[in-house]
């Protein structure tokens, strides 16, 4: 039979390592310093250290956002992004919200790879691509949604309440609640149940 010691050792063990794991610190003071800098910051949302944002002031993140990896924030150029509470983003996300406005909902799920862009650069014949000016618009993504990985979602659309995309899609269009969407460029292929 175990002694109360013995069950607090593993306990113990945890606290020791963590104490002297830097990396550990690291992340939390990283995680502190852009939670300071944020316009708002909910309670639970803790950043790695491979989470980097342009536009600060113009972010707002709710409650318990969990991070997986690489995720690049920009709200820079009078942009606009606000993360509700509870979502999930696994690695290599890119939100783009520089000039433009995105709005994500509560208990959204965005796997890796994705990228969520409100701006396009324009497309005129006689002006080289890369000195275009940018066309700005405005994405919503809805409560309780997941984005597979690798898709993309574009500008001046609407992803209701309930919507699953499919892995690869491009969603250039609004979709339906509780809607099942994929493909290029995506479309119905289904509903939840």
């Amino acid at each position: 039979m175990k002694t109360r010691a013995a069950y607090g050792l593993p306990l113990l063990k945890k606290i020791l390592l963590r104490s002297i794991n830097v990396f550990f610190w690291a992340r939390l003071f990283y995680s502190a310093l852009i939670k300071t800098r944020l316009k708002r910051c909910g309670k639970g949302t803790r950043f790695r250290l491979t989470t980097f944002i342009l536009g600060y002031e113009n972010i707002v993140v709710g409650d318990n956002l969990n991070t997986m990896g690489f995720l690049y924030l920009y709200a820079n150029d009078n942009g606009f992004l606000e993360i509700g509470n509870d979502c999930s983003f696994n690695s290599n996300i890119q939100i783009g919200a520089a000039g433009g406005k995105i709005i994500i909902g509560n208990q959204v799920m965005i796997a890796s790879n994705v990228v969520i862009r409100a701006a396009n650069h324009g497309m005129q014949r006689n002006t080289p691509m890369r000195i275009q000016q940018h066309d700005y618009g405005e994405i919503i993504i809805e409560d309780d949604v997941w984005i597979g990985s690798n898709s993309v979602i574009t500008s001046n659309i609407t992803i209701a309440k309930g919507t699953v995309v499919g892995a690869g899609a491009v969603v250039t269009k609004s979709t339906e609640p509780y809607s099942i969407v994929g493909g290029i460029p995506a479309r119905k292929i289904g509903e939840r149940i």
